[in-house]
């Protein structure tokens, strides 16, 4: 089974940045999620731990994936988006980072990339702060 680790390495008031890494893929996935708020829904990232990770698509997110069973939340999707303000607790990706706003960039590109990767395969998540 694919397995990914998702190393969190900066946590701001706005936003926490991490790392994609998959032990598939060469090529670095930044990730931009909400700050720790107590894993309070739509407002915080969630906790770290290890999750499965389902193919997932509806119209508004088509082609994405979901983070399963995570505790006292539901919906936590990997998706297209680029600021704090694309998120309510998912994990958006990008192939560029830039810390001072904070912001992933080239978001759709690093998507491609996972689902190249991955494609319609369920996945191991691990989080990990840095």
């Amino acid at each position: 089974m694919i397995s990914a680790r998702l190393i969190r390495y900066h946590f701001g008031l706005k936003a926490t940045l991490g790392i994609l890494k998959l032990n598939v893929a060469h090529t670095p996935i930044y990730t931009l999620e909400l700050p720790w708020r107590e894993n309070k829904t739509d407002v915080s990232c969630i906790p770290y731990g290890v999750y499965d990770v389902k193919p997932y698509s509806s119209e508004k997110y088509p082609d994405v994936y979901q983070v399963c069973d995570v505790a006292n939340r539901s919906n936590i999707l990997f998706h297209v988006g680029n600021y704090q303000t694309d998120t309510h607790g998912c994990i958006l990706v990008g192939s560029g980072v830039d810390h001072t706003t904070p912001m992933v960039s080239n978001s759709k590109r690093a998507m491609d990339l996972l689902r190249n990767e991955i494609a319609d395969k369920e996945f191991i998540l691990t989080i990990e702060n840095m």
